[in-house]
């Protein structure tokens, strides 16, 4: 499953995000994103961005014991990393508690039962469909986990009031996908909150947002007036599910069968399987990865660990 049309190999994703045209976005999602980890302790507790871009979110949740940023492609990786040791260039102590995995999000190198908090945000809108990934999710998560899920939803105002006045031909209101140009598709909630119930994660709350995504707006009344007004909406009125990306918060609804601790020295040990066998603990070497079930071999390089193929 891997992306739909670019993995950002070839296409510098900063660019996207590193300019004032998305600035009210990015503050959109930042303040979803605080209110969904608030309360949420970070003592001992592994956090996993999967498709984590080149960690633009990292400082919303840089203060979790173990971080592990998982994206498939090793130029988003390469960015991400060097933004967060210049983030983290005081703190060498933190920064040796963050690390870099390339990895197809269907079949992820990390064992059954090991991570706290899964985020993912602006991801499964690449994925031709989102359910090999959702197994992966619950798979992952500890029991009682917590799920942080983004998605571009179809079912937004804009797409509501287009299809009312003729204006677009795909209804908002079906369960259906909806493609938009060649890489993204938007999902309807309810498709995707029965994906996750299917899998026993439940929705405990949604978060509407970039509600008032305009690019008029945008100039007049601006930005810092629309943050506001983004406050205000996520507050009070998200209950009312209208802008076109949606935050779920959910939880793996399955008995606790007990706290699995993690070890600082060696995290990585703890968390990491082959992603082809599923089987094999991993010997790890200085610039490669040995699976000691089926012997495959992956490549570390500059500090990113790269698991999407194997050289054997």
């Amino acid at each position: 499953m891997k992306f739909r049309k670019s993995d950002y190999e070839s296409y510098d994703y900063r660019r996207f995000w590193e300019d004032d045209k998305r600035l009210y976005e990015d503050n959109a999602e930042r303040l979803a994103l605080r209110g969904l980890l608030a309360g949420i302790d970070r003592d001992n507790k592994l956090f996993l961005d999967i498709g984590c871009g080149y960690g633009r979110l990292f400082n919303e949740y840089r203060d979790f014991a173990f971080i592990v940023l998982i994206d498939y492609s090793i130029k988003n990786l390469v960015n991400a990393k060097k933004r967060i040791e210049d983030f983290l260039a005081h703190d060498g102590k933190r920064l040796s508690l963050v690390h870099f995995i390339a990895a197809d999000a269907a079949s992820l190198p990390v064992k059954s039962k090991c991570a706290d908090v899964v985020l993912t945000v602006r991801m499964v809108h690449h994925l031709d469909s989102p359910e090999k990934y959702f197994d992966e999710v619950a798979r992952i998560l500890k029991d009682r986990g917590l799920y942080l899920l983004e998605f571009a939803s179809k079912r937004n105002l804009k797409n509501i009031l287009k299809y009312f006045i003729g204006k677009m031909d795909t209804s908002p209101f079906n369960l259906t996908p909806s493609q938009v140009g060649e890489t993204i598709l938007n999902f309807h909630p309810r498709h995707i909150l029965n994906n996750l119930k299917e899998r026993n994660l439940l929705a405990k709350k949604l978060v509407s947002v970039s509600n008032f995504r305009l690019n008029p707006l945008k100039k007049f009344p601006g930005t810092k007036t629309l943050i506001s007004f983004e406050k205000i909406y996520q507050k009070i009125f998200s209950c009312i599910p209208l802008g076109p990306s949606i935050f779920l918060k959910s939880i793996l609804d399955e008995p606790e069968s007990g706290d699995i601790g993690h070890n600082p020295d060696k995290i990585l040990e703890d968390i990491l399987i082959c992603p082809f066998c599923r089987k094999g603990a991993l010997d790890f070497e200085k610039n490669k990865i040995r699976c000691r079930t089926c012997s495959r071999t992956f490549s570390k390089k500059n500090g990113i660990y790269d698991f999407k193929k194997s050289n054997t």
